[in-house]
């Protein structure tokens, strides 16, 4: 039985297997972003002292993230699986929503010269 709980997904079900997989006196961080309203056993959580906290996934780690990556600790340019111009940004979009090709990340050019396709 965990004494911390990461909840990654947002979904209802798993919040609430959450709650009942933690330890007495555990916390459980929710990190998944799920419907606005959700029903959890709440009264579970407080008989058995169980700490709710929830982090915004993303909160203060830019800074970071671009260190890593500027000083190359970090390669990110595998992760740009698509490349288009400005006048495609249509085709990008939808590159993107369909996953084509197991698209990761879709880059669109926005530069005023765009004598290549990055």
């Amino acid at each position: 039985v965990p004494d911390i709980t990461i909840e990654c997904t947002g979904v209802e079900s798993c919040t609430q297997a959450a709650i009942h997989a933690t330890k007495s006196g555990g916390s459980i961080i929710y990190v998944g972003m799920g419907k606005p309203v959700s029903s959890l056993p709440i009264l579970e959580a407080a008989v058995r002292e169980i700490d709710i906290r929830g982090v915004f996934r993303y909160a203060n780690c830019y800074p970071t993230a671009l260190s890593m990556i500027a000083s190359g600790t970090v390669n990110v340019k595998p992760m740009v699986t698509h490349r288009f111009r400005l006048g495609e940004v249509t085709e990008a979009f939808r590159a993107a929503k369909e996953m084509r090709d197991n698209a990761i990340k879709v880059m669109i050019d926005c530069s005023p010269k765009q004598t290549s396709c990055l």
